[in-house]
């Protein structure tokens, strides 16, 4: 399994391929880590989230973060608690 992160204008674009989870699922353990666990995740970067959204893209789950408003995001700590939530076994790669 693997992810990419895309840092657009206004978004990250998470993208990770070769996973068996739904978008929906991956939405739903980002927010399960962030209403329960969250100070076990090494950047807490997901607590700026303002909205997750999933698609398709052939194989792949892209998930696109928009921060709350007044915050950014930064590709650095998602990839921090991307590869926390997927599990230690998960390649990143920024772009």
């Amino acid at each position: 399994m693997s992810f990419r992160i895309q840092d657009q204008v206004a978004h990250l674009d998470v993208r990770i391929e070769n996973d068996a989870r739904t978008g929906p699922q991956v939405i739903e353990a980002l927010h399960s880590c962030r209403t329960v666990s969250w100070w076990s995740c090494p950047s807490g970067e997901c607590a700026r989230i303002g909205t997750c959204e999933s698609r398709h893209d052939g194989e792949a789950v892209v998930l696109e973060m928009t921060p709350r408003e007044g915050e950014t995001l930064s590709a650095t700590g998602i990839a921090e608690c991307m590869s926390y939530l997927l599990g230690a076994g998960v390649a990143a790669h920024h772009h």
